[in-house]
């Protein structure tokens, strides 16, 4: 019996013979973790829980982890590599203009669905199993975030998926934009892939396009924003009168303790104010970041924070590692606040059987393929993490008790033709791309 028909059948399953850890509380070496019906039904000692009515799995002492969230991602851009801009990127807005918008623009049905799901299969081969995507597709809009769930669905992991909402295709493509974003979350309520509400930044979009989402968007719809990211978004909000881009978008009635706000560089000091009196979810993405050379989160002033790729990298524990270093040696408690505590904390608010291993938790769990030589105790498990599985790669990744990935076999999906498709696919993109040329746009419609 292969080990998809095991998970699919709900033969209890054991994950054992590594260190069980949520990385705060709990710890059990040599641990086990036991699931049935795609649930946590029992975390404890391996000896006790390796039972003959349940399938086994030993990882030969590796960490044994809840599954991971990416809290900012970009999976349209899994075509990226190896695309050259198309004019300078001396700026984070021509950044903008001669890569990212006509790659985006570039994209049709084909190629969304296989950037999605070549994003997934790298995700999940880091044992994330939670995306919060931000997707654009300036060229096909309508059912564009059915596309990337399918992806989703097709590997069983979870996420908020939202269409990057923007004023730079005109002001008459905005309805389309607002439209795609509340249909996918009309039809998508409920389940383990739904829609948030997605805007580009406050630089592309008009006080004008601003007030028709807020009177659009249900109340209790979170919104998804880059916010505050480059200096030039600072700027473009206080040119119109409002003290930053936090502050805007509290103008519209956009912000909610659920808002989620990536990047948080460049802020007033009415921002600061108001993410404090607020306390919506702020994702730093520090490889993104320093690839734009836009600066990092003032971490004296936003305490409570996520960790997101913004497109870079699937690789959770790499971006952690990244966080440390260019964050010039962030504490350990904070680390560990943000890699865990605060983590499940907002896996919960958005999915709550998720994030820990409690009983009656959804079984997703990440095993990194990293086995400690070095003692390994509650108080240094981050040390491990970082040091030592550093790399971000797994050994084991499941989800809702199914198997994913172990021991370099994915079980969702078969990998090499899936490859061998997305590689003529991402030809014809590279073709598209380079005949639609740099964009050219007037950052909020003249707004």
């Amino acid at each position: 019996m292969t080990e998809h028909e095991t998970a699919a059948k709900r033969i209890p399953l054991v994950i054992g013979n590594g260190v069980v850890t949520d990385g705060l509380e709990l710890f059990i070496a040599p641990g086990a973790v036991r699931i049935v019906d795609g649930l946590i039904e029992q975390v404890g000692p391996a000896a006790q829980l390796r039972t003959d009515d349940a399938s086994f799995i030993d990882v030969g002492g590796r960490l044994i982890l809840p599954g991971l969230l990416n809290a900012h991602h970009h999976l349209y851009s899994s075509f990226a590599p190896g695309i050259s801009p198309l004019g300078p990127t001396d700026t984070f807005v021509h950044i903008l203009e001669n890569l990212w918008w006509s790659l985006d623009l570039a994209l049709d049905e084909e190629m969304i669905y296989y950037s999605a799901l070549l994003g997934v299969i790298e995700s999940v081969k880091h044992g994330v199993t939670m995306i919060f995507d931000h997707h654009a597709s300036m060229g096909y809009v309508h059912g564009s975030l059915e596309l990337v769930a399918q992806a989703f669905r097709r590997a069983g992991i979870q996420g908020l998926l939202c269409f990057e909402t923007s004023d730079r295709m005109g002001r008459e493509q905005i309805e389309r934009h607002i439209a795609e974003n509340l249909d996918f979350a009309a039809q998508s309520a409920g389940s383990d892939v739904y829609g948030v509400f997605g805007l580009h930044a406050n630089l592309t979009l008009s006080d004008e396009t601003l007030q028709r989402i807020s009177d659009a968007k249900p109340a209790d719809m979170p919104i998804h924003v880059h916010c505050g990211e480059d200096r030039a978004d600072l700027q473009y909000c206080r040119e119109r009168g409002y003290q930053g881009p936090v502050d805007r978008l509290h103008h519209f009635g956009l912000m909610t303790p659920d808002s989620i706000l990536a990047h948080a560089i460049h802020l007033s000091e009415r921002d600061y104010q108001l993410i404090a009196d607020i306390q919506p979810i702020v994702v730093s993405n520090p490889e993104s970041n320093a690839n734009n050379r836009v600066g990092t989160m003032d971490r004296s002033r936003i305490t409570h924070y996520l960790l997101g790729t913004d497109g870079m990298s699937p690789d959770m524990v790499g971006t952690l590692r990244s966080h440390f270093l260019l964050g010039h040696t962030v504490p350990f408690d904070e680390l560990q606040r943000v890699f865990f505590a605060d983590r499940y904390r907002i896996q919960r608010h958005f999915f709550p059987s998720t994030g820990g291993f409690s009983k009656g938790m959804r079984a997703d769990i990440a095993v990194p393929d990293y086995v400690p030589i070095a003692p390994l105790e509650q108080s240094n498990v981050l040390g491990h993490i970082l040091f030592g599985a550093r790399s971000g790669h797994v050994y084991l990744t499941i989800a809702d008790g199914k198997i994913l990935y172990h021991n370099g076999n994915l079980t969702f999906v078969d990998e090499q033709k899936t490859l061998e498709q997305a590689t003529q696919i991402a030809r014809q993109l590279h073709q598209t791309y380079h005949r639609i040329g740099p964009f050219s746009h007037d950052p909020a419609g003249g707004g």
